[in-house]
C-alpha cells in the first residue's frame, strides 16, 4: 500500500450468513454504513456482498489494523451482482440441505423458473443446466425454450432441439410436442410429418397431472395432423375427437392467463370449424368469392397463394408481405425448394400467417402479350388448385397474380384467373368448398366484380 495517502478509510461489514464483522479498506469516500458492497473473500478472493456497518477514517499513523494484511472493497453493490451472489448462495445452501440428486435437481429447477420470471435468463439458464445434468426433464425442456428463444442472445434451433430431444427421452410430454414441433416445420431437422406425429402421440401418452398448461397445445396438434392427413390417415372424427379435447382444455389456460390462449383458441375455432364442415358436407358446391383485403390476415382458408419470384425467397408486393408476416421459417423452407419455374407452384407451411399453407406461383412478366404471358398465368391459377388437390385443401384464397410490379393488364388478367377457377371447380367437383380472390384495392375489385357479375358465385 503507498503512504502518499493522508486517510485510509476503514469499512466495517457483516455478511448475512454468519452475522460475523470484518474490516476492509475502501477508495470510495462516498460509501456510507447500510450500503451494500462487493468484497474479496477466502485465499481465492471469490466475491461475495456485504453490508456496511461502521465507516472509520484513520492516518497512516493511526491505522488499527496492518494495509497489508487488509483487503480492498471491490465497489458497491449493483443490482447485478446482487442477484448473481444472492442465487450462489442460494444454489450453496440448496446444496448442504438437500439429500439427494432428485431433490437437488428439483431445487436448482426453481431456482431457475425463479430467475427465468424475473427476467435474469443467463442465471435461470446456468440454473437450468445443473439441473439437467442431475437428470431433470423440465429443466432440459426449459433450457429448449431458452434457446429456442434465442432468451440469452441469439436464437440456436440446434441446441433447443437436443434439448428438447433430452426431456423426450426422460418422459417429458413438453419436450416431446416441441421435438414433434421441430419435425412438423422442419426447424433445424428435416420436415417428417410421421415423426412429428409420432412424438405428438408420445407427448400424449407422458401427459401427467402437472401438465394442465400444454394439454390444448398437443390435442391441437393432433386433431390437426387427423385432419391435415399428416403423418396419419386422415380422418375427421378423430380430428374431431381431439379438437373438443383441446378446446375443453383451453378453459385452463383461460384461468391461469396463459401467454398464448387467445393465439391458440383461435386457432382451435377455425380447426374446429374446418372438421365439422368435412364432417358435415352434403353438396358438391362451390363457392367463389371477391374479397377486397390483406391478403396476410385472410384466416378463413387452409392455405393463401404467395404470387412469388423464380428464387422463392421473398421480393416485393404480395411475395414480401407474407414473408414478413410468416417469419424466417418460411424462408429456410423456401430455400430447400431450390426455386420455382414461370408457371408452375410449390408448397410450404404458413408459420406465423393465420394459414396452415402457403402456394407459391410464379407469374409471367408481361412483355406485350407475345412471350406465352397468358398460358403461363393460367398455369400458375391451375397448378396452383392441382397442387391444393393433392393435399387435401378445400379453401384457397389468390391475389391477383402478376398484376403488380410484373406489369400484367388487370383487365386481362382477370379473365384468364376467372375462367381457369371457374373450369377446374366444374371439372372438379367437391374438391373445393371455397375459392377467394383477395383483391388489394378497389380498381382492381371492381375490375374482378364487372368480369365476374357477383361477389359471391357457387357452382
Amino acid at each position: 500500500m503507498s503512504e502518499t495517502i493522508e486517510n485510509y478509510i476503514y469499512c466495517r461489514v457483516i455478511f448475512e450468513e454468519n452475522g460475523k464483522s470484518y474490516y476492509y479498506l475502501t477508495d470510495d469516500e462516498e460509501i456510507k454504513p447500510l450500503d451494500l458492497v462487493v468484497v474479496p473473500v477466502g485465499i481465492d478472493g471469490h466475491e461475495k456482498i456485504a453490508q456496511v456497518v461502521k465507516v472509520e477514517k484513520y492516518t497512516i499513523h493511526t491505522v488499527p489494523y496492518p494495509l497489508d494484511k487488509i483487503k480492498k472493497i471491490i465497489h458497491k453493490c449493483k443490482l447485478t451482482d446482487f442477484r448473481k451472489l444472492e442465487n450462489k448462495l442460494a444454489e450453496d445452501k440448496l446444496k448442504r440441505e438437500s439429500v439427494d440428486d432428485e431433490e437437488l435437481s428439483i431445487n436448482l429447477l426453481n431456482l431457475g423458473v425463479q430467475a427465468y420470471r424475473r427476467g435474469d435468463y443467463e442465471i435461470a439458464k446456468e440454473y437450468y443446466e445443473d439441473a439437467a445434468q442431475l437428470g431433470n426433464s423440465q429443466a432440459a425442456c426449459n433450457l429448449g425454450y431458452i434457446y429456442a428463444y434465442g432468451r440469452t442472445g441469439v436464437k440456436d434451433s440446434e441446441k433447443a432441439f437436443y434439448y428438447f430431444v433430452q426431456a423426450s427421452l426422460d418422459g417429458n410430454s413438453n419436450g416431446s410436442y416441441k421435438v414433434g414441433d421441430a419435425y412438423f416445420y422442419g426447424d433445424f431437422v428435416e420436415k417428417n410429418k410421421l415423426l412429428a406425429f409420432k412424438y405428438y402421440q408420445i407427448s400424449e401418452e407422458q401427459l401427467g397431472p402437472e401438465d394442465l398448461d400444454i394439454r390444448s397445445d398437443i390435442y391441437y396438434r393432433l386433431a390437426l395432423c387427423y385432419h391435415q392427413g399428416a403423418g396419419v390417415v386422415p380422418d375427421d372424427m378423430g380430428a374431431l375427437t381431439y379438437i373438443n379435447l383441446a378446446q375443453t382444455s383451453a378453459y385452463y389456460d383461460r384461468l391461469i392467463g396463459k401467454y398464448n390462449y387467445e393465439e391458440l383458441k383461435r386457432k382451435i375455432e377455425n380447426l374446429r370449424e374446418k372438421i365439422l364442415l368435412n364432417l358435415n358436407h352434403v353438396d358438391n358446391k362451390t363457392k367463389i368469392r371477391l374479397l377486397k383485403a390483406d391478403i396476410t390476415k385472410v384466416d378463413n382458408v387452409d392455405a393463401i397463394v404467395n404470387a412469388a419470384n423464380t428464387s422463392l425467397l421473398g421480393g416485393g408486393g404480395v411475395d414480401g408481405a407474407i414473408h414478413r408476416v410468416a417469419g424466417p421459417l418460411l424462408l429456410k423452407e423456401c430455400r430447400q425448394l431450390n426455386g420455382c419455374e414461370v408457371g408452375q407452384a410449390k408448397i410450404t407451411s404458413g408459420y406465423n400467417l393465420p394459414v396452415e399453407y402457403v402456394i407459391h406461383t410464379v407469374g409471367p412478366i408481361w412483355k406485350g402479350g407475345n412471350t406465352d404471358e397468358s398460358q403461363l398465368l393460367a398455369a400458375c391459377y391451375r397448378n396452383s388448385l392441382h397442387l391444393a388437390q393433392k393435399c387435401n385443401i378445400r379453401k384457397i384464397a389468390f391475389p391477383a397474380i402478376s398484376t403488380g410490379i410484373y406489369g400484367y393488364p388487370v383487365v386481362e388478367a382477370t379473365k384468364i384467373a376467372f375462367q381457369v377457377v371457374k373450369e377446374y371447380v366444374q371439372d372438379n367437383p367437391g374438391d373445393f368448398d371455397l375459392v377467394e380472390f383477395i383483391l388489394f384495392d378497389d380498381s382492381t375489385y371492381n375490375v374482378y366484380l364487372k368480369e365476374t357479375g357477383s361477389n359471391l358465385i357457387e357452382l
